[in-house]
């Protein structure tokens, strides 16, 4: 789709910095990651949920309340892709060489009552069993886990086995969010973290400069990108989000940011990345 399509345009621009990409599409963004790592392909275009195990800096960009809006986050993006910057893409062997905007995070939800966080106690929520952060969010709150991945999630809020979900805004429409929502649910407007895509490489099997230029390439690319999103989230209707009043946002606020306290010192975050997210948005 889009995605694969924005890849070909990568792989057109990357020729200048001396790739050549053979590019190959997954269905399973588990097994992209697993072949990345075994050395079955050189680089691998993946979210920052499957990121983490690989460089925890540029997987902070996804910290929980971290960014509130777009605008926020491409100003980080753009911070990023400036080549004094060029260390807090890089952990070990793997370099994080562009990030590309995937989405909000929002809750979708089956009951319009969990727009007060209370309410999500002991309702289960389908939860990626990969992803540290959002188990440790789910415990906060006191609900329930249902283990789930990328490929699986959406079938289980649709099929009722679970309460709440979360996913990007342009999730809705492909994925069928509506059955999951139904007559009495709707989609919390008020975002959890920013989803990304993210370019990984290994930078010893690329030439000198390529994930610098990669990056600031990648952050010219965020307006268009951003564009197609909006399209896709616009497909959810008016009357399905939950607006949230005052005193629901300060606590809403209140809990992404204690949690993401608590995931910077059990070295979930890096406290440097989350620190210049935390400058730039004006927390």
């Amino acid at each position: 789709g889009p995605t694969f399509t924005n890849a070909k345009e990568y792989k057109a621009a990357a020729l200048s910095w001396g790739v050549n990409f053979k590019l190959k599409p997954y269905t399973d963004e588990s097994i992209a990651a697993a072949d990345f790592r075994n050395g079955k392909c050189d680089g691998a275009l993946i979210t920052g949920l499957r990121v983490q195990q690989f460089n925890r800096k540029s997987y902070s960009l996804e910290a929980l309340g971290l960014f509130p809006s777009y605008g926020a986050l491409k100003k980080a993006v753009a911070v990023l892709a400036k080549e004094r910057a060029a260390g807090l893409m890089k952990q070990g062997e793997y370099e994080t060489a562009g990030v590309f905007p995937a989405g909000e995070i929002l809750l979708f939800v089956n009951d319009k009552s969990m727009s007060d966080t209370s309410k999500i106690a002991g309702k289960k929520i389908c939860t990626m069993s990969f992803d540290k952060a959002a188990n440790t969010m789910v415990k906060v709150v006191g609900a329930n886990p249902v283990p789930s991945d990328v490929g699986t999630f959406a079938s289980k809020f649709n099929n009722g086995s679970c309460d709440v979900a979360y996913a990007p805004a342009a999730a809705y429409a492909p994925l069928e969010l509506h059955k999951g929502v139904g007559a009495n649910g709707g989609v919390i407007e008020f975002p959890v973290a920013q989803l990304t895509l993210q370019v990984l490489i290994r930078s010893a099997d690329f030439p000198a400069g390529f994930g610098q230029s990669s990056r600031v390439y990648a952050a010219s690319k965020f307006d268009a990108v951003q564009s197609v999103l909006s399209k896709e989230a616009a497909k959810i209707p008016a009357d399905k989000y939950i607006k949230i009043a005052g005193a629901d946002q300060v606590r809403y606020t209140k809990l992404l940011a204690d949690t993401r306290a608590q995931l910077i010192a059990g070295g979930a975050y890096d406290p440097t990345v989350v620190k210049l997210g935390a400058q730039i948005s004006g927390q």
